[in-house]
Parts: structure tokens; C-alpha cells; sequence
């Protein structure tokens, strides 16, 4: 699959009534053309008023053929449109990848119902969320010291992965990481015990050390249309 990767700034306060024009009219639109829906984030910490949402394809034929039926379509500019774009102020997008490692969600993933232990369960759902630029030439390595290592060690301290994606349209040599955790509490506990281990900081560390150039971090919640692992 390929990923048409979208992070917007929104206004001040808009960030309840965007997700609401995307479950109410954005999400059902895009789902009707056959495009899935792999990720949808906003920030709790870090740069504030960010969205992320991430929709999967098959190819970039699909991707193509898809993306032009949901602009033809007339609910997409006759109600979503007006009700989404004054709430953005910027738009920045990549067309990204996902290594074999990845999870890959399914087109029509359920939403959780308000009242239910799923709604419950999402809600307390926080996301460490990392945007990292490696050096040019620098992604097989670090993909593999990560396959290899880091996802190996996340998993036995009861780390989930949510996403991994790496940029091959737009700026190139980024790479984003979603790690999944049940609550702040077990975030905290988790990425100690993660920090601990003799194989982080012996093994993964140094191999990767000389790979990345910047890296950015926010804390992330979803919504109960979007897709968790």
C-alpha cells in the first residue's frame, strides 16, 4: 500500500468541530470510494492544534482513480469543503510507504459507539508520535536496526505499534513512528522500562545514533472512527 499522509495546523479551539465534519461527512465520502482510513491523530502535547490523518491505497494508480472520484464528488464540495476548510490554516502532506512490519488497517474499520468500554478504551489511548529526518541514504539502516532491535524491545515491555511510514514524495528521508499505549500511566511505565533494557541503550542506540539528523515528538490522542491497534 501507499499513503497519502496529511498533517494540518487548524485555529485555535477548532480542532472539535473539524473531527466532526470528518466522521459526519469527510470519512463516509472517502469510505464510498473505496479509500481507507489508516490513521487519525491530533496533538495533546507538543505543537498544539495539529491533525494528522493518513488514508491508504493500494497502488498510485488507485490512489489516482480514488482521489479524483472524491473531488468529483458533489457532497465532497458541496458539504465538506465549506465546513472543513475555514477551520485549517496550513496543509502539508507526503506520499508515504509502510515497511512489511507495519500494521495495515482495514478500509472500513468500525467506530467506537459513545457509552462503550471500545469509545472508553480510545479515549484513553495516548500515541507517542516521532517525525525524524535521518540522513540521505540513511533509511535501510535505520528501517532494519528498527525491524531488527527497537520493535522487538517495545513489544516485550508491552509496547504497540501503531504506524510506521517513510516519505517518497515530498521532503524525503522522513520517517514517522506511532506507538500505541493504553493510558498516560502505562506510556510512562512503558517507555522507563523500554529505556532500561540493556539492549536499548547496548544495542539499538549506538546503531542508530549516527542515522538521524532531527527528530520531533508530539503526544497524540485519536477519535472513535480512527483505526487502532
Amino acid at each position: 500500500m501507499i499513503y497519502d499522509f496529511r498533517m494540518y495546523t487548524l485555529k485555535p479551539g477548532a480542532t472539535p468541530d473539524y473531527r466532526a465534519g470528518v466522521k459526519e461527512v469527510g470519512l463516509p465520502i472517502r469510505q464510498n470510494h473505496d479509500v481507507a482510513l489508516s490513521g487519525w491523530y491530533w496533538s495533546d502535547i507538543g505543537a498544539l492544534n495539529q491533525v494528522v490523518h493518513i488514508w491508504g491505497y493500494k497502488d498510485l494508480e488507485h490512489l489516482n482513480s480514488q482521489k479524483a472520484a472524491v473531488y468529483a464528488d458533489p457532497d465532497w464540495s458541496g458539504k465538506y469543503i465549506p465546513r472543513a476548510q475555514p477551520l485549517v490554516e496550513s496543509q502539508k502532506t507526503w506520499l508515504m510507504m509502510s515497511p512489511e512490519f507495519a500494521p495495515v488497517y482495514p478500509v472500513r474499520g468500525p467506530i467506537a459507539e459513545e457509552g462503550t468500554p471500545e469509545f472508553k478504551r480510545k479515549n484513553d489511548m495516548v500515541f507517542d508520535f516521532r517525525q525524524y529526518t535521518l540522513n540521505p541514504g540513511g533509511l535501510p539502516t535505520y528501517m532494519a536496526a528498527v525491524e531488527e532491535l527497537a520493535l522487538p524491545i517495545r513489544k516485550r515491555h508491552g509496547v504497540k505499534l501503531a504506524g510506521w511510514f517513510y516519505s517518497d514524495l515530498g521532503d524525503l528521508n522522513q520517517v514517522v513512528h506511532i506507538w500505541a499505549f493504553d493510558n498516560v500511566k502505562h506510556m510512562e511505565e512503558a517507555k522507563g522500562a523500554v529505556a532500561a533494557d540493556p539492549e536499548w541503550g547496548g544495542a539499538y542506540l549506538p546503531r542508530v545514533r549516527g542515522v538521524i539528523q532531527a527528530q520531533n515528538t508530539y503526544l497524540m490522542k485519536t477519535t472513535e472512527f480512527g483505526p487502532t491497534p
